[in-house]
């Protein structure tokens, strides 16, 4: 536990190698609604997210091919999987999301640092990737939509000493977390926790951070980490207190929870910034970046404020 805790503790305090971090922000099919605007889009909450801890953002297509997408790897460092309404059985978000996620894989093997964070759909397909299962063998259907809850911490977490993503929290984040019920829930579907014990490809992968229940009483898995891999989950979005405002959706506000969401997109940046990956020239990365495109206002048809369409 000593040796952890030191281990950890160097890994957190150690000075970032990279003070331009980019971060890749895969997009997802389009629903009906939004196909007119573009094949794909990515909520501009997310954007907002990592440009708020310093990062700035390189939208990743579904429709890029392997070679493109492989010289995008190598420019970047570290991708967030969003949330949304894409299929984990058959999409472009799942087939570039699996091919992404095999690079990371590769890339770390080798001390390539590369971080990887899903995000609701994103945390459930980091599940799937790392299981081996199919979606229909690892996610049941649960009751967790418009639901603000409380974490409730594991036994995984060690007390939130020892693990990269809380190990270090200033206590006002930890203590709002547990006490407040900030964290924001919209999904219908969960990993229960019976299921992932009992793959032992996830538990073996996988640090479980937080469980939580959802309306009827199901326990699910709500917060991860890799137990040897820069990977990151969370089943609640720490992107929508500052970003999104949908009235009718419970997430909260609060200076509190604003604080909490801030900690979460500096924790994910911190780990890109341990990034070397850059783009061949200037020209490539301006060319690459999120601001040669222009959001949306889509606050009248979906949940999401705005969105960027490709």
């Amino acid at each position: 536990m000593g040796n952890l805790f030191t281990m950890r503790k160097l890994e957190f305090e150690a000075q970032p190698k990279n003070q331009r971090p980019i971060i890749g922000i895969l997009s997802q099919d389009s629903s009906e609604k939004f196909a007119k605007y573009g094949k794909s889009y990515i909520a501009s909450s997310y954007v907002k997210y990592i440009e708020s801890a310093g990062a700035r953002v390189v939208p990743i297509r579904i429709d890029l091919s392997k070679e493109e997408l492989e010289s995008l790897f190598n420019s970047i460092n570290g991708v967030l999987f969003p949330g949304g309404g894409a299929s984990l059985s058959d999409s472009g978000y799942l087939r570039t999301a699996k091919m992404i996620y095999d690079l990371a894989i590769q890339a770390n093997d080798k001390k390539d640092i590369f971080p990887m964070w899903g995000t609701c759909l994103g945390f459930e397909l980091l599940n799937v990737l790392a299981s081996g299962l199919k979606t229909e063998e690892l996610l049941v259907s649960c009751d967790a939509e418009n639901y603000s809850i409380p974490l409730e911490f594991t036994g995984g977490c060690f007390g939130c000493f020892g693990n990269r993503m809380f190990g270090f929290a200033p206590e006002e984040v930890l203590k709002t977390l547990k006490q407040q019920a900030v964290a924001f829930n919209m999904h219908k579907k969960c990993v229960p926790i019976e299921k992932f014990w009992a793959t032992s490809s996830l538990a073996g992968f996988f640090d479980v951070l937080s469980t939580n229940k959802d309306k009827n009483g199901l326990r699910f898995i709500s917060t991860i980490e890799g137990k040897k891999y820069p990977i990151y989950g969370t089943q609640w979005h720490p992107e929508k207190f500052q970003f999104e405002w949908e009235p009718k959706e419970a997430i909260s506000h609060s200076t509190d929870a604003i604080v909490v969401g801030q900690y979460m997109a500096n924790f994910f940046v911190k780990q890109a910034r341990q990034s070397t990956h850059h783009f061949p020239s200037e020209e490539e990365e301006e060319k690459a970046l999120i601001y040669q495109y222009n959001p949306l206002d889509t606050s009248k048809e979906s949940t999401f404020e705005q969105c960027y369409f490709f």
